[in-house]
């Protein structure tokens, strides 16, 4: 749900910049036999075309995958990077190299859709972005 000063963060794998921007801005995409193919809306949003407002939605790739939390949150700044790093002390189980963060949402589902290429990290406060 909408919360001023909240953001929420999922964490992912992607092969190129290219793959998370189509996981990411992809709504409206239908496969061959007319099937919505993946996307982050559809995975976390119940497939609602606009669960938030798009210019408050911002995704982030680095070509270098890492299990360090300050490292994969650190294009959105420091504040979150270390409130990130924080809540993950001894690092992810596995490296991501990509992060997309929802600024002034409270997330409020599931932490982990089965084959979907992200999972949720967390919703945090932030003063601005």
């Amino acid at each position: 749900m909408e919360e001023a000063g909240i953001v929420s963060i999922w964490l992912g794998s992607f092969e190129s910049r290219e793959a998370l921007a189509f996981y990411a801005e992809n709504r409206f995409k239908r496969n061959e036999k007319g099937e919505k193919v993946p996307s982050f809306t559809q995975d976390f949003f119940n497939g609602d075309l606009w669960p938030f407002e798009p210019d408050v939605f911002d995704y982030e790739f680095n070509a270098a995958p890492s299990q360090d939390p300050a490292v994969v949150a650190e294009p959105l700044g420091e504040e979150l990077s270390r409130a990130l790093a924080e809540l993950y002390s001894k690092g992810f189980e596995q490296p991501y190299n990509a992060v997309i963060a929802v600024y002034d949402y409270q997330f409020e589902g599931s932490r982990y859709v089965p084959g979907a290429p992200v999972r949720f990290a967390g919703s945090f406060s932030y003063i601005e972005r």
